[in-house]
């Protein structure tokens, strides 16, 4: 399916087979034009998903510490089924 191309500044509907840098009517660079807002919203999105990444390592360190000291203490895992059955 085709989609049709539209100038983001003058709105002029423009061939799906156009190729030119520039819209025909306004002059407006079409690959350039409002970038500096792109590239705001690109650098939210990016600082979003480092935040998710770091709050899932986090979670991730608090599981090793948490295997280091049952290990150490000789307990089962939490997570784990209970070696007993108890349930």
């Amino acid at each position: 399916m085709k989609e049709d191309k539209y100038c983001p500044n003058c709105g002029r509907k423009l061939s799906f087979f156009y190729m030119k840098q520039n819209c025909p009517d306004c002059g407006v660079d079409i690959l350039r034009f409002n970038a500096e807002a792109r590239l705001q919203q690109d650098a939210a999105q990016a600082e979003k998903e480092v935040e998710a990444l770091w709050r899932f390592l986090r979670k991730l360190d608090k599981a090793r510490l948490i295997e280091k000291y049952c290990r150490r203490k000789g307990r089962p895992l939490p997570w784990e089924d209970d070696p007993a059955g108890n349930e």
